[in-house]
């Protein structure tokens, strides 16, 4: 039978009845449409008996199976344990045949009797990328036959590689005209579309008139991305549904026959926060990323986005959708999956039994020594780099090597849990690797001198160091796969005693401490270079076998008083101006994302004036400046000039409208938006104006922005004391000038 040869990138893969569609994009461009025959499997583990009971069930469904005894490795113990593997035929039925095993164990009244599940909850497109060891956007080369069955498929292409190309993508910008805000939280507005450098507002009598539009412009472009503002919760839904309404032809995939995917929205608590999931809405053979439903997005750009599918395995729409603790667990499934260990599908390791005193030994998290209020001269700052990944792989510390079976372990300095010294456990191996690139990646950004490399090499980093960050978050997380709470303790305990050897040894170096926390030091020590700092950072490395970093010396640091508690300083919340003149900003109104625009711009104008000084005494000298800068704002507020969108201010709601019980600002802006008929979830964000704060009438003291007009004005008075407050982050007591004026 004859074949063709393409070479080209793995852009897309999904499940098609008996196998796996696969689309190609080749070196021209061209896309390809394959298939590949796949039938995933799944194990069960536990008593014979329970085994045999439910494979008859199973039986029943009457889907065509192949089951054979087999055994893998137990992730605790790491030995090996004896399972039935299913193997579905048809992945269509993958969901159905697991979902019937998993309602048969909930039935059961005797929890002893329980079977086990293993790779059960992978998607369907993870089991093919591990079982074929391909990932998205692999550059590969494909033999296929005639009509379009894959017959062989080489990997020309590593996860580990830093400077692979990327296929030549053609991309769609989808939004409403104006200003980039939810739609539901406003008026009615155009549909934009841009693609090849051109932009088109869809215009027209009637919903009929846009969708036909954009069908033919899909047709006619057939973008491999569909790039949107609020196409997840708006844009996409409105023209699907508009489409199915009035019979109309709509190709948002290339896969025809299949209709677009929906994903339901969600909420969630989270390390003390409500997070909101909006609805999603995924293309087959085609991508869709919404700009404003993606955590990776906003912090990396797309290059950071790719970068985590490539190594987590996860197709790059749903990567951008998915929170980097999922990418982060498939990575480690990967991994499990090559060593033959079985990932179970919920996590059975519970958390051992602590007395109320050990719980209060183990569970204390980062070191933090409060800094010394007010302005320091000539401060340096020192950071360990990646502390929690590098005393991860360091110290051997993962689930399954704390508290092994296996050996008497090394202690835990403080806490008392041991950890293996004879198996290298998961999370460091995973870890290596992943270190490993971002450092190269950090070389490769600080040797190019081509700006798109740089920002290019920027957006991987990042996108790593998500994922580190992530890592350590997830062995605290009761539902991690791989998570561990002991292990999470170990964490912190081991970071807990780096930090204070790092303190001593700086004060026996006769530094003086002005500030730590968690994995940084701030210190100075008169006469101190750069070349002493770079010495001093690589002693602390080399006694405290965790990696520190020189960053830099600060002409002036400023850590202002707390502002319930003027007598002492806020920790994380401070101001400086490195000697190379750049700022480091962290805590204050400029860095909040609930402050209004203008309140941090103004802010900035005057951190910038500032920035001028390299000693207290110019600081001072600047002082009227900054107090000038404020009236000009404060002007600026008293006559009116400042538009509603310079002082909408942006709020996360932490319950339904409904729920809340007094009349906040964010309360009385949700009940009105409730009223014009939208549903809000908690986790949403709304933005508001404040119009009146001290109106006897509760609804008169702040609107939403989207539907304020010119009948309503601004709350001078509290504005200005925002931005009176902004100014006074920028002192400290003692400051020798006028800081709040009348």
């Amino acid at each position: 039978m004859p074949t063709q040869t393409i070479t080209g990138w793995l852009f897309d893969a999904y499940a098609m009845a008996y196998g796996m569609r696969l689309w190609v994009i080749d070196v021209s461009g061209q896309k390809h449409r394959l298939f590949e025959p796949f039938s995933p499997v799944f194990y069960l583990g536990g008593p014979a008996k329970e085994i045999k009971k439910t494979l008859s069930f199973i039986a029943r469904l009457k889907l065509p199976l192949e089951i054979t005894p087999t055994e893998g490795l137990e992730f605790y113990s790491g030995k090996a344990l004896p399972v039935v593997q299913i193997q579905v035929v048809n992945p269509l039925h993958y969901a159905k045949v697991v979902q019937w095993v998993i309602a048969l164990e909930h039935k059961k009244k005797n929890r002893s009797e329980n079977l086990a599940l293993y790779n059960a909850d992978l998607s369907l497109t993870q089991h093919y990328f591990f079982s074929r060891a391909v990932f998205p956007l692999a550059y590969c080369v494909f033999q296929v036959d005639e009509d379009g069955t894959l017959t062989t498929l080489t990997v020309n292409d590593s996860i580990w590689a830093t400077d692979y190309p990327l296929p030549p993508l053609s991309i769609m910008h989808l939004r409403l005209e104006g200003r980039a805000m939810h739609p539901d939280q406003t008026h009615a507005q155009q549909l934009e579309v841009e693609i090849e450098g051109q932009s088109h507002l869809l215009e027209g009598e009637g919903p009929g008139a846009i969708i036909k539009q954009f069908d033919r412009m899909l047709l006619r472009f057939d973008p491999d991305l569909i790039l949107s503002e609020w196409g997840d919760p708006c844009i996409l839904p409105q023209l699907i549904d508009g489409a199915k309404a009035l019979n109309l032809p709509l190709h948002l995939n290339r896969e025809l026959k299949r209709p677009v995917q929906s994903r339901k929205e969600s909420s969630y608590f989270s390390y003390g926060r409500v997070i909101h999931k909006s609805a999603a809405r995924l293309l087959f053979g085609r991508w869709h990323i919404d700009l404003h439903n993606s955590f990776l997005v906003g912090q990396t750009d797309l290059e950071g986005v790719i970068e985590f599918a490539r190594l987590s395995r996860i197709p790059v729409q749903q990567m951008a959708r998915t929170s980097t603790g999922t990418g982060i667990t498939s990575m480690q499934m990967k991994l499990a999956f090559e060593d033959g260990v079985l990932i179970p599908w919920r996590k059975r390791e519970p958390e051992g039994f602590k007395s109320a005193l050990h719980l209060l030994k183990t569970d204390k998290g980062g070191l933090t020594y409060t800094p010394k209020i007010g302005f320091h001269e000539e401060v340096a700052a020192l950071d360990f780099a990646s502390m929690y990944p590098a005393i991860m792989l360091k110290f051997n510390l993962s689930p399954e090597t704390i508290n092994c079976t296996c050996c008497r372990g090394l202690p835990v300095p403080e806490i008392g849990h041991r950890v293996c010294q004879k198996r290298l456990g998961l999370v460091p191996r995973f870890l290596a690797p992943l270190l490993e690139k971002r450092a190269r990646y950090k070389t490769l950004k600080t040797n190019t001198t081509d700006p798109a490399l740089k920002q290019c090499y920027e957006s991987r980093q990042s996108a790593l160091k998500w994922g580190l960050v992530t890592t350590f978050g997830y062995q605290g997380y009761k539902n991690a796969r791989f998570g561990k709470i002991e292990a999470h303790e170990a964490i912190t305990a081991y970071s807990r005693e780096k930090l204070l050897q790092a303190k001593e040894l700086v004060e026996d170096e006769g530094y003086e401490l002005i500030h730590a926390i968690v994995d940084s030091l701030f210190i100075r020590k008169k006469g101190a270079t750069e070349r002493t700092y770079e010495a001093l950072a690589q002693k602390i490395s080399k006694t405290c076998e965790i990696p520190m970093a020189f960053e830099g010396i600060f002409s002036w640091i400023l850590f202002p008083p707390s502002k319930t508690h003027p007598g002492i300083a806020t920790p994380g919340k401070y101001l400086g101006v490195y000697h190379s003149g750049k700022t480091k900003l962290r805590g204050i109104e400029a860095r909040r994302s609930d402050m209004p625009p203008f309140i941090k711009e103004a802010q900035l104008e005057m951190i910038q004036i500032l920035c001028r000084a390299k000693t207290l005494k110019a600081y001072q000298n600047l002082w009227p400046e900054v107090q000038a800068c404020f009236e000009h704002h404060r002007e600026t507020l008293r006559t009116g000039q400042v538009p509603f969108v310079d002082l909408a201010i942006s709020k996360t709601l932490s319950k339904a409208p409904h729920e809340y019980q007094k009349a906040s600002l964010i309360a009385i802006v949700a009940h009105e938006l409730a009223a014009r008929g939208l549903r809000l979830m908690p986790g949403q964000n709304i933005t508001y104006v404040i119009t009146d704060e001290k109106s006897t009438i509760k609804s008169d003291r702040a609107r939403a922005l989207g539907f304020i007009d010119g009948t309503w004005s601004y709350d001078v008075e509290k504005y200005e004391s925002l931005l009176r407050e902004a100014m006074a982050a920028l002192a400290w007591p003692g400051l020798k000038t006028q800081v709040f004026l009348e």
